[in-house]
């Protein structure tokens, strides 16, 4: 009786490639725009502080850097999920 149930268990072979040249570059575009989104986002802030003549606010550039980090995963998620859904499922 086990072997029946162990045969119940066993994954299915779809015999295609999860990854391929198009879903990378997809990948690659979004990962630019959240980099120069997230570096952006520094810089902006670190800009500010110097045209005021203020100190340069490390802990505020962390904060809004991380803020900007966060929303842009979300975003690069949902884009993805929108664009290739096929990626997602199990």
């Amino acid at each position: 009786m086990l072997p029946n149930k162990a045969e119940a268990y066993r994954t299915e072979n779809t015999g295609r490639a999860y990854t391929t040249g198009a879903d990378r570059s997809l990948q690659r575009v979004l990962w630019a725009l959240w980099t120069l989104a997230v570096a952006g986002t520094a810089f902006w802030n670190w800009r500010a502080d110097v045209v005021a003549q203020r100190p340069i606010n490390l802990l505020g550039m962390v904060i809004y850097s991380l803020l900007a980090g966060l929303v842009g995963l979300l975003l690069m998620t949902l884009i993805e999920l929108w664009l290739e859904p096929e990626r997602f499922l199990d």
